[in-house]
Formats: C-alpha cells, sequence, structure tokens
C-alpha cells in the first residue's frame, strides 16, 4: 500500500472526530463551581426539562456534577440541528454496541485528541468541516473497514509523521 499524506490526514481527521461525535455526550464536561445541593429541577429551562424529562423522577438523587453535565448536554442538543441530533443518536448507538476494548481504544483516542495543542485540535477540526459530505463518508467507510493490523499501522504512522514535525520544528 502506497501511503498518501492528504488521506493519511484525512484519516486521522476522520477518527478523531468521529470519536468525538461518538463520545458528545458520555464524556463529562468541565464542572463549573456550583452549590453542594446541585440544580433544582425547577431551575432548568422548559426546554432542558423537556430534553431531561427522561432523568426526571432521579434528578435530585443525581450527584451536582451529573446535574451541570446533563443541563449543559441539554444545552448543546436543543442547539443542535435535527441531522446533527440523528447523527450524534446514531453514533451513541453504535459507542453502546462496541466491546468493552472497543469502547477504552476510543477513549484513549479522545484522551489523546484532547492532549494535543488547541491550535493543532482547531486544525484538524477546520480540516474535517472542510471536507465535503461525499469525502467524508469516504474516509468514514474507509476507517471502519480497517482491520486491527492496519489500525495500528496507521496509528504508528500519525506518531511518526508528529514526530517528523516536532524535529523540524526545532
Amino acid at each position: 500500500m502506497i501511503f498518501k499524506p492528504t488521506l493519511f490526514i484525512h484519516r486521522y481527521a476522520s477518527a478523531l472526530m468521529l470519536t468525538a461525535v461518538i463520545l458528545f455526550l458520555s464524556l463529562p464536561v468541565k464542572a463549573e463551581p456550583t452549590s453542594t445541593d446541585g440544580i433544582t429541577w425547577e431551575r432548568l429551562s422548559v426546554q432542558q426539562q423537556d430534553i431531561l424529562a427522561p432523568v426526571k423522577d432521579n434528578w435530585k438523587n443525581l450527584p451536582p456534577e451529573r446535574q451541570l453535565r446533563l443541563s449543559k448536554g441539554a444545552n448543546k442538543w436543543a442547539s443542535m440541528s435535527p441531522e446533527q441530533r440523528e447523527r450524534t443518536k446514531e453514533s451513541l448507538q453504535r459507542f453502546k454496541n462496541l466491546s468493552p476494548d472497543e469502547k477504552a481504544e476510543v477513549k484513549e483516542r479522545m484522551r489523546r485528541f484532547r492532549e494535543l495543542p488547541p491550535e493543532e485540535r482547531r486544525a484538524l477540526r477546520e480540516r474535517w468541516r472542510n471536507l465535503s459530505p461525499e469525502q467524508k463518508q469516504k474516509i468514514r467507510s474507509r476507517i471502519k473497514n480497517m482491520s486491527p493490523d492496519e489500525r495500528k499501522a496507521f496509528r504508528q504512522k500519525m506518531k511518526e509523521r508528529k514526530h517528523n514535525r516536532m524535529e523540524n520544528k526545532n
């Protein structure tokens, strides 16, 4: 297989963005300082209450940090387009269907993505946004169809590329 830098970048960006979407609602949001009593159901907006209705009966028993994460998640959900919501639902369902090892791998990729410098994360997101829907789907399909060995080789190539980039900066 011939190594193509452009394809490599697209695959990497796709993997990162897919991982971000999958973990969109399942990863914690950095909590802002809150009272030890948490957020009362009545303090939620009507829109938040509608979105969070499935947890209403258990709301007062949730830890304050979880209440805050859920209220922020409801705000994000409300701001999404119907297409974004549908993609998020599908991604969450795919994540739920992963094996524990696969879930751990996804979480590790997200951890590594969050450790990237902000400007690098922004650049990857921007590259992804600039791809056409067809290009994005093609990337998603290629990554989905990679064998574990191909994924391992892909990650190794990315590490080498990052290492070379760092050496070139110095």
